[in-house]
Parts: structure tokens; sequence; C-alpha cells
């Protein structure tokens, strides 16, 4: 069967499932979406600014759907060749010998131990569904459980509806790592318990550069003990293809929650929520999307270090849209949103930030080192961003050595005492427009950044901040 036919095939099965679109609009405080944008406050100019219209482009659909048996030559039921379901005698033996091509495994109802690794390198349409089976495992045992790919031999691969029980103390191997050439399916995959073992999460891969991946559902509420660096899902430099992961919940990790900052291919992040993880909550370089996603940190854990919201790392080709982000309480923090200095361009729009965490910056835009993307007049374009919330002390938006950044649609609200606005400092050709900022401190501070400034209301509250008469409204 040609890859092409197959691709089609997929592309018929995913059908009118479609993806998530973009967002409208920011969301309100409470996290539900906005009905108006802040570019409703004023008027935009009529004149088109071809550099500053020339976008990121959004999140492509990936062809990939769920397994279903009429795809396989053969349908293999795991307790009929023998694997125990009570979870009292491993099931690595079984799996071992099971002839994984064109082949669909089902892991009926039941609890499954595995205590070594299910290494299969080579494949070609293995498909694993078992959406009321838990997989156990046993004490201090690092992984993976399910090694699968790992090489340019195995393609179309899919891993559905398992459960993996880590609330046995002293485990938490990684469950997955799945690395494929082309077509990675994974949905309704879940890990209960925290990971308190010397071992990361998830991984993923596709390392054809024409080659799809996507990730949907992916639960992993329960983090990882602080005294381990645990990622909770991580996708590797040998990615050279496209992965999306779309509505997934990873929280409570202390190095990453989603860490596709290494990979060289496409990585798309649509929807869903990631929470109290250490060092980023979502950390992707470009290309890369991050649409629609909620982030929030309400929980300081000792032991998780700079609690950074959304991190964009390096690269270029880069998208952060209708995005919630708070930040409540965390451990310390660069910002809600940073751009390392490895980041030569990237658009933010259409984003709501709340930080009420004292001393934390809602966007931090740090000094390139490799210098700007040329492709655009403004290489750091930040569009339709509401702040809000009473953080106290620093700066709500901090751009340093970004030389053409555009800042358009603003609407900054802090009132916690002495908060500043919005800091620019020594980044040339930069603009300001159609913007409003009210802040206890100084609205607006520049040190060797001559901008471009329009349509600006710019007001300080004082210290203590009073919001009275519908001063600070971003709806």
């Amino acid at each position: 069967m040609s890859r092409e036919w197959t691709r089609r095939r997929l592309l018929a099965r995913l059908g009118a499932a479609g993806l998530l679109g973009s967002l409208a609009g920011c969301p309100r405080e409470d996290g539900a979406p906005r009905t108006t944008t802040p570019t409703e406050r004023t008027t935009r100019p009529t004149t088109v600014d071809t550099a500053v219209s020339r976008e990121t482009p959004t999140a492509t659909e990936s062809a990939t759907a769920t397994p279903a048996p009429e795809d396989y030559d053969k349908v293999v039921d795991v307790v009929e060749e023998g694997a125990d379901p009570t979870g009292s005698v491993s099931i690595h033996s079984t799996l071992q010998s099971l002839d994984t091509d064109h082949t669909l495994v089902r892991f009926p109802p039941g609890e499954y131990l595995l205590d070594e690794h299910w290494y299969v390198d080579e494949f070609t349409r293995l498909g694993i569904v078992g959406p009321e089976a838990t997989i156990t495992t046993v004490p201090n045992f690092g992984g993976p459980l399910f090694g699968l790919g790992r090489s340019e031999d195995a393609t179309d691969l899919a891993v559905e509806g398992l459960t993996f029980d880590f609330r046995r103390e002293n485990t938490g191997p990684r469950p997955l790592h799945l690395t494929v050439a082309d077509d990675l399916h994974v949905s309704d995959v879940t890990v209960r318990g925290e990971f308190d073992v010397d071992q990361d999460g998830m991984r993923f891969g596709v390392t054809d550069p024409d080659g799809t991946g996507v990730v949907r559902r992916l639960r992993m509420p329960d983090g990882g003990a602080p005294q381990f660096t645990n990622t909770g899902c991580y996708v590797g430099d040998d990615h050279r293809g496209h992965v999306r992961f779309e509505d997934c919940l990873v929280g409570g990790f202390p190095d990453n929650g989603l860490y596709a900052s290494p990979a060289p291919g496409r990585v798309d992040v649509v929807g869903g929520r990631y929470e109290n993880n250490g060092v980023s909550n979502v950390r992707v370089s470009g290309p890369a999307t991050v649409e629609g996603v909620t982030v929030r940190c309400d929980t300081a854990r000792p032991g998780v270090p700079n609690m950074r919201g959304i991190r964009l790392r390096e690269g270029s080709n880069v998208l952060v849209d209708g995005c919630r982000v708070v930040m409540d309480r965390v451990t310390e923090s660069d910002g809600a949103i940073t751009c390392a200095n490895w980041l030569e361009s990237a658009t933010i729009r259409n984003t709501h930030v709340t930080v009420r965490a004292d001393g934390v910056r809602a966007l931090w835009a740090k000094d390139p080192k490799n210098g700007s993307s040329a492709e655009r007049r403004y290489p750091l374009q930040i569009r339709n961003l509401t702040v809000d919330g009473s953080a106290a002390g620093n700066t709500a938006i901090m751009i340093s050595g970004r030389n053409g950044t555009l800042l358009d649609g603003l609407c900054v609200c802090q009132t916690g005492r002495g908060r500043n606005g919005v800091t620019v400092v020594q980044s040339a050709d930069s603009a300001l427009r159609q913007s409003s900022i009210t802040v206890t401190g100084t609205p607006l501070v520049t040190e060797q950044a001559a901008l471009d400034r329009r349509d600006l209301s710019l007001q300080s509250l004082g210290s203590p901040g009073r919001v009275s008469n519908g001063v600070c409204d971003c709806s």
C-alpha cells in the first residue's frame, strides 16, 4: 500500500473532525473567551504596513486518525496471547513474542504489569489500543515501558487509550518513547500518580522532514517529585517533521511541562492546560505555534525553579496566539511569557496575561545573542496583548536589546505598588501604538530606545494603586 494512498485515506477519515481554530480574542480574567479584543478601543490606521502584516503561519492539520481494525492485516488480543490481566505476572514475554508489522494490538480491560522495556525498532503500521487497560510497573525501574520506533524503519504508529498507574512509591519510568519516520498518532493516554524516580516522562518525535504526528488529550496531571529534574513531555533533537499537541494536560513537573525546544522540526501546541511546571510550562523553538493554550501557576512547591509560563527559546517563525496565562503564585519566575536570547523573531497576539505574583513580568524579551531576523521590518511583534493583575514591583513588559519591536494594541493594567508598565531598553527602530497603560509606577520607561509612539493612553495611579470609574477597562 503506497504511502501517498495512506495519507489520503487518513485525511479522509479525519474528515470533519477538524482542528482548533484561531480564537477570536483574549479570554477574560476568569478564563472564558472574550467577545472583543483590545483593538476595538482605537481605530486602526488605514495604511497597511506590509512588513507588519506578514504573519507567522498558523498551525496546519496533521494527517493522522484513530486506528481501526480494518486498517490492519491482523488484530491481536494480548490476553488471548497469554498476558495476565490481573497485574500479578509481567506481560513482557507476551509483548516480545508479537509480530508487530501491520498489527493492531488490543489490551482488554484489566491491569497489566510491565517490569522490563518493550522495544520494537522496526515496523510498518502498528496500533496499540486499550481504553480500559491500566499498565503498572515495579519500583525503581527507569523505562521506557514502551520503546517503539527509534529508527528510520518505523512508520505508522498509533497508541490510544492506555492508562499508566504510578501511584506506587518509587515508580515513574518513561511510559512511552515513540519515534517514527511518519504517521504518529497518540490519543487519550493518561498517567496517574507522581513520577518519583529520576526519569523523564513521555518522548515523541517524527524523523522524516515530511512526516507528521499528533498527540491528543494526553493527561499527566500529577507531575514529578521535586528532588528529581523530571520533564513531563519531551520532543527531542531527532524530530525533523511536524508534530501537534492538542488539548493536553501536563502539570507539576520540576523541569519543563512540554519541552519541545531542541527539536528542529515543527511543533504546534493547540489548546490544553499546562500548570505549575518549573523552568517553563510550554517551551518551543521555531518553527512553532502555541495557540489557545491555558497556562496557570498557583502552587509554589520548593524545588520547582523558575516557573515561566510560555518560553520561546530560539529560532524564528514562532507564533503565540489566543493564549491565557495566569501567574498567581510561583517560587520564582522570569516571566509569564519569555523570549530567550536565542530567539530571532516571533509574533505574540490576542493573548491575556494576569500577574498577581509580585516581581514577575508578564513578558520579557531578552537581548538576542544572534541578532534579530531580517525577514520582516519588526522581527518581534506583540499585538493585542492584555496584562492585568495586582503584582507589585518590577515592570509588566520588558523589551531589552530588541531592535525592531512592534507593540500594538496593548492594554496594561497593573495595580500593585511600584509597578511600571512598559520598559524598552536599547531597542532601536521600535514602535508603541494604540495602547493603554495604567500602572502605579511609570507607564512607559525608555532607555536608549527612541520609539515611534502613536495613540497612547498613559496613566499612573500612584501608590498604592486604586482603580475606579472605569479606568483600566481592557474589555
